[in-house]
């Protein structure tokens, strides 16, 4: 990456691309832990976990943004994410969230037969991410 205060980050969902902008730092949520990139960084390529990602713009103001699984890039260009889904904070909606948070726990608690425990585990974890992110945590 070039040798400067900032690098462009770019957020793309299979929708949209949510982020396209300098940043100064970003802490992406990986497969093997988060990942942390400052200006200059060397290239990697690895895989992005559910998760929230990290970042700080060029006024130091952070936020965090929901990500799903995907892939990410550091470059000389910058940073790319690319994942199933994102949302910002103010775009999720806590009490869907909730709603899905309780569900997911009352499929788990429950002793019925046939249920995808696996599944209902990674529901779980989404919307306890999702209303993170809706509340402004950013760690």
């Amino acid at each position: 990456m070039k040798k400067n205060k900032s690098f462009r980050l770019q957020l793309i969902t299979r929708d949209r691309c949510l982020i396209d902008r300098e940043v100064n730092f970003v802490v992406v949520p990986s497969v093997a832990g988060p990942v942390g990139v400052l200006p200059g960084h060397a290239p990697l390529l690895g895989v992005v976990n559910l998760g929230i990602m990290k970042i700080r713009d060029a006024e130091g103001v952070e936020t965090g943004v929901f990500v799903g699984r995907g892939f990410y890039l550091v470059s000389n260009e910058g940073v790319t994410v690319v994942t199933r889904v994102a949302e910002r904070g103010e775009e999720i909606d806590s009490a869907r969230a909730q709603a899905a948070e309780q569900r997911a726990s009352d499929l788990l608690r429950s002793s019925t037969e046939g249920i995808d425990a696996a599944r209902a585990r990674d529901s779980l974890e989404r919307a306890r991410l999702r209303l993170r992110a809706a509340s402004g945590h950013v760690t």
